[in-house]
């Protein structure tokens, strides 16, 4: 409906038809704009008449009192007009919108991990390049530090020589004692070997026994499986002899006693008169002789079969009974070896305790003198452990002199230059642009609404109309910084400030857009909460009474009304979910915000105001 049409519609003061003025706009309006928009209209529409009819009253105000009274004196010859809605049924969604900023969802600052501070010699990347993980950016001059290793390590020289003096006597006097006591156990280690010699070798004939008589056994096994296979095999030749004996027998009984069997004949003749006799036909033996032959032929073979199966079974049987022969003599081998076993331990334990004595008594002298060597040696190292300690320490310096990359990405910041003293945490900060996520800081009053999971709506102007969802994965614990915020008060004149807490969110992105970059402000949209094919009523036509109830005024069939009572759940910019109460689908409300009658119009207008008509 044009605007035109609208302000004609207006007039309802000349409108002599029973019909109301906003219906007419929603009929409308249905043809023209979408199913999205209608909703939203319908709720605003009556109050844009609203506000278009107190606009024109308030233009004819200048007018004078005489269109007041003209226009009042027609409304009430005019039937009240009481704007109403339905209920229905929608998804309703309950958002909250913040600013935030297209961040990498992968950043790291680089920086040397050195306990001092060091000028930086070399860098080696720039804002913009792009590198991999483990490539150098740059480099820190640590002469101070190589020249302190240097005087570590030459005073941990000197000392290590004075140790190693000491050291060699102590040594000395061990290597006295132990020389002593070796000529002592030479002999006896040497009858022990002999005897461990012989013991091996009695062990390694008592495994090849075994051995031997395992493949006996397995050979046994083997030739017992084959024979019983051939027997099986016998059996098998034989019933199929019998078998075919038997059907050659059968068919030639058949054939024997075949004979002839009678049969009636009809004729017709000349005048076709029949005439019926009987004739004697003789049976067609021809598939019995048939198959007859073929049984026999099968016979030969199978009696052929049946003899070279009896043939390989002799053979099998006489494997088998040499397969018995040599794992009893296999059996008769490994028990002469554990003989030998038995008198090789034997000698090897006698040869083991001569030796333990001869050792227990060169030990007894060699202890003591190990024990001054093991005192000199811990002397040693006590001395020089707290220098190899620091010597570490300026190794592990040195090593963290160039600082690579720690992840892919391109180079967004370079805090350094050449000749620098820097320990700073970001000397380098390197960011996947690739991989982008949304960021906001969210005020304390609206963080509890938001938890990880919840889906959000993203607008930049990079990309203009398109739309990008994403979902909550991080809502910090704590507040990550403050920002202050002005709060305004009821005066026009003054504000009040105050600082207030803020929380960080991230949000990853469903999608990529080659258009965003890193830095750009994201209009952000924030799900907090979703009904589906909720009960919803407009929003301003929920009223509370003086109990706090809210309710509803609902009309009926017979034009009266009612207040019902409701149990409200969550709202979007125009409607209200019930969750409880009487109030159905298809009820029709009363608009709680204006009442539609021309003395309601006036008395907010004054008595002042007014619409001349001619």
């Amino acid at each position: 409906m044009k605007l035109k049409e609208v302000i004609n519609k207006i007039k309802f003061w000349d409108n002599e038809e029973d019909q109301y003025l906003d219906d007419e706009i929603d009929e409308s309006l249905d043809e023209e704009i979408s199913d999205k928009d209608k909703k939203a209209f319908k709720k605003l529409n009556k109050k844009v008449i609203a506000a278009m009819v107190s606009a024109a009253l308030l233009i004819s105000a200048i007018a004078g009192v005489s269109g007041v009274r003209y226009m009042k004196a027609r409304a009430e010859e005019t039937e009240e007009y009481i704007p109403t809605v339905q209920v229905f049924r929608q998804d309703v969604q309950k958002t909250m919108s913040a600013t935030g900023t297209i961040i990498s969802a992968e950043e790291s600052g680089q920086f040397a991990t050195v306990s001092g501070s060091y000028p930086v010699q070399e860098v080696y990347v720039k804002v913009g390049d792009e590198v991999k993980k483990g490539d150098p950016l740059y480099k820190l001059d640590m002469t101070t530090m190589e020249e302190t290793l240097s005087y570590q390590q030459q005073a941990l020289n000197i000392q290590n020589q004075q140790n190693a003096i000491s050291q060699d006597n102590a040594n000395r006097a061990l290597q006295d004692a132990q020389n002593a006591g070796a000529v002592q156990i030479t002999d006896s280690t040497r009858s022990l070997d002999a005897a461990k010699q012989e013991q091996n070798t009695a062990n390694r004939n008592k495994n090849n026994a075994n051995d031997s008589l395992n493949n006996a056994k397995d050979a046994e096994n083997n030739a017992k499986s084959d024979m019983d296979s051939a027997s099986s095999a016998v059996t098998n030749a034989q019933n199929k002899v019998n078998e075919l004996n038997t059907k050659i027998a059968n068919l030639e009984s058949q054939i024997s006693n075949a004979g002839t069997h009678t049969e009636e004949q009809i004729t017709t003749d000349a005048e076709e008169n029949e005439t019926t006799t009987t004739v004697e036909v003789f049976n067609d033996t021809t598939d019995l002789n048939n198959q007859l032959t073929q049984a026999k032929a099968d016979l030969e073979a199978a009696k052929t079969a049946l003899s070279d199966a009896k043939g390989n079974y002799d053979s099998k049987k006489g494997e088998y009974n040499s397969s018995v022969t040599a794992r009893q003599s296999a059996e008769q081998a490994v028990q002469s070896a554990n003989d030998s076993v038995t008198t090789a331990n034997r000698s090897v334990e006698a040869a083991q305790s001569s030796l333990n004595n001869t050792t227990q008594t060169a030990n007894s002298t060699i202890v003591n003198q190990a024990q001054s060597v093991k005192s000199s040696q811990l002397s040693s190292q006590a001395s020089t452990l707290s220098s190899k300690q620091e010597i570490e320490k300026s190794q592990q310096e040195l090593s963290k002199a160039v600082v690579c990359a720690s992840q892919d990405g391109t180079v967004t910041n370079v805090n350094i230059v050449a000749g620098q003293t820097y320990s700073g945490t970001d000397a380098v900060v390197i960011d996947n642009v690739t991989s982008l996520k949304a960021t906001a800081d969210i005020d304390e009053g609206q963080i509890p609404d938001i938890a990880v999971g919840q889906k959000v709506e993203i607008k930049t102007d990079a990309t203009g109309d398109d739309i990008l969802t994403g979902t909550v994965t991080f809502v910090s614990p704590t507040a990550t910084k403050n920002s202050t915020k002005t709060t305004d008060q009821a005066s026009t004149t003054a504000s009040v400030s105050k600082s207030r807490a803020t929380y960080r969110v991230d949000v990853s992105l469903d999608e990529g857009n080659e258009k965003l970059r890193l830095g750009m402000t994201a209009k952000m949209t924030f799900i907090t909460a979703e009904s589906k094919n909720a009960l919803v009523v407009p929003s301003s036509d929920i009223q509370t009474d003086m109990d706090g109830n809210k309710y509803v005024v609902v009309q009926k069939d017979d034009e009266t009304t009612e207040n019902v009572n409701v149990t409200v759940g969550i709202s979007d910019d125009f409607y209200t979910e019930i969750t409880d109460g009487d109030l159905k689908e298809n009820d029709i409300i009363v608009e709680s915000d204006m009442d539609g009658s021309a003395d309601a119009v006036l008395d907010e207008m004054g008595a002042d105001g007014g619409i001349y008509f001619e």
